[in-house]
């Protein structure tokens, strides 16, 4: 782990107003409910503080990062549970743990952005000894990565509206149209699967099963596998990344489905190896998330740097022959004596107006992109 990148990407995240946002709140009161806790929170953690972004039971803003429990999940990078800390050689004598608040139980998963730096965790705690079952340990990961998934989406709102002021109403739509938490798991409105090692379906929830309706007119049911559902191309595809997670390997990828009459969407899928208390992996779980929007946006950026590309070079060849005529030509004239003949007019004139043509070719593209865009492409 380099942490020195690490540091960077906590710096990025710890600019943001991640207290105030709603998805995010209700993570942690998702995961208090989860586990059974009083405590709840999501922590970034820098070189030398552990800072509470958002909480659920608890006061402070900070805990000095060496007494903080989230430093040993962000050296692991992965879930960390301590069922009972007077019990455990390593926080037995910790002042949190001997002193106010009295802390018994620990759970702590990672989380990790999609360049990978663990820069922080979401964590539970209580204040008598406590455990989680596979389930729960599941669905508790799948909370730590839809809030590392709202904070990188509330990031890259950030940095846009900083770099592009014309896509501010586009990062207002986004705000608005986040996705809601409803309920612990049934309402996460990515798409959750979870398969056995046959492939058969035996957990599901609610996006899932709407996706499906909708896009295939079939009702998903325990029991059968996404080979009743998808066409050959994808279906091919799907098998693929799903043998490759039962192996062991997960599997991140976007892709682009097209459903016909349906329309097409730009989908982040994530196959994640499910394993039980025994490292055994006994099955797959498959989470998808529709990132049209996402996909929109990085259209119009790169739609605009075409653009700018293309005035500079407007700027740099075009401007450069007549400027060029110009000069040369009122260097002749002056020399002399500013007595110009016809033709020196005449050729003057003529660069003139092919300046003043690219001059307007450049104002064009500035006042009415999107009409300079369509031009281009017939062109």
């Amino acid at each position: 782990m380099n942490e020195e990148l690490r540091q960077k990407a906590v710096k990025q995240f710890e600019k943001l107003n991640l207290q105030y946002n709603q998805e995010l709140q209700q993570t942690v009161a998702l995961a208090a409910k989860l586990c059974q806790t009083p405590i709840s929170l999501i922590t970034l953690v820098d070189k030398d503080t552990q800072w509470i972004k958002v909480k659920k039971g608890l006061k402070i803003d900070r805990v000095p990062k060496e007494l903080a429990f989230c430093t040993h999940v962000i050296k692991r990078k992965s879930l960390l549970i301590i069922n009972d800390t007077r019990q455990n050689s390593c926080f037995s004598e910790h002042p949190f743990v001997t002193g106010d608040p009295n802390v018994r139980f620990y759970a702590g998963a990672p989380l990790i952005t999609h360049d990978g730096h663990c820069i922080g965790t979401l964590c539970v705690l209580d204040y008598k000894p406590g455990t989680l079952t596979s389930q729960q340990k599941l669905i508790f990961r799948i909370l730590a990565k839809h809030a590392i998934d709202v904070m990188e989406l509330k990031l890259s709102l950030d940095q846009l509206d900083k770099s592009l002021a014309s896509l501010k109403q586009v990062r207002a739509y986004k705000a608005a149209d986040e996705i809601k938490l409803r309920s612990m798991f049934q309402s996460l409105t990515d798409a959750y699967f979870l398969f056995g090692t046959d492939g058969e379906i035996i957990d599901f929830n609610r996006a899932a099963y709407d996706f499906i309706k909708y896009t295939y007119d079939e009702r998903l049911t325990y029991g059968r596998t996404m080979a009743d559902f998808l066409t050959l191309p994808y279906r091919e595809t799907f098998a693929i990344n799903y043998r490759n997670a039962l192996s062991g390997t997960g599997v991140y990828l976007e892709t682009l489905a097209d459903y016909g009459s349906k329309g097409k969407v730009w989908w982040d899928c994530v196959f994640t190896p499910v394993r039980n208390d025994r490292d055994e992996i006994i099955g797959v779980s498959y989470v998808a998330r529709n990132i049209n929007e996402r996909k929109l946006i990085e259209e119009q950026i790169m739609e605009k740097n075409r653009l700018l590309l293309k005035v500079a070079e407007i700027q740099s060849h075009d401007y450069r022959g007549p400027v060029a005529t110009i000069l040369g030509l009122m260097s002749i004239i002056k020399e002399d004596n500013y007595v110009a003949s016809k033709e020196y007019l005449l050729m003057l004139e003529t660069a003139v107006k092919k300046l003043d043509e690219k001059i307007h070719e450049v104002v064009a593209i500035v006042s009415n992109p999107i009409l300079s865009s369509k031009q281009a492409m017939l062109d």
